[in-house]
């Protein structure tokens, strides 16, 4: 009996210094993951229309892909506004996006197009349109007019 006695007294002490050690362990020590930075950061540029009494601001950031989101506000004197945000892609001169907007209280989703004349200046385009799953898309969108109705001129972001 006396040798089971001795024999857990010496597996405790083992355990017990066994275990004292691995307190002393050195600590690991994991370099930071280093993440590469995007090759581009979207540009943000600031655009506006003036008809008359009307107001129309369109904010636009492209990134590098050619992906495309912004803002656009219609500001129509003595009617309702309307402003939303814009999500879609640049093919070679042109944006082709989703405009989600509030007007009367409730929420739309129409296509709209933008053609880029030059560094200053955006034309948006028209022509019929079709509604599809609650939401309004060009026919046909070969049959697009960029005839200068609506001109949006760059302007400095307001921050």
């Amino acid at each position: 009996m006396k040798a089971v006695y001795l024999l857990s007294n010496v597996i405790l002490l083992a355990i017990i210094t066994s275990s004292c050690m691995d307190s002393k362990k050195k600590e690991v020590v994991i370099p930071p993951l280093e993440v590469e930075a995007p090759l581009e950061t979207p540009k943000k540029e600031c655009y506006q229309a003036v008809i008359e009494k009307d107001t129309l601001t369109l904010t636009v950031d492209v990134n590098s892909v050619n992906e495309f989101t912004g803002e656009l506000s219609y500001s129509y004197y003595e009617k309702d506004k309307s402003f939303g945000t814009l999500l879609g892609n640049v093919k070679v001169d042109t944006i082709f996006a989703d405009y989600k907007f509030e007007s009367e209280g409730k929420t739309s989703i129409r296509e709209l197009a933008f053609l880029k004349k030059d560094a200053n200046t955006y034309v948006e385009g028209y022509g019929e349109m079709v509604e599809t799953n609650d939401k309004m898309s060009f026919k046909d969108k070969s049959k697009i007019k960029f005839d200068g109705n609506i001109v949006y001129t760059k302007i400095d972001c307001k921050p």
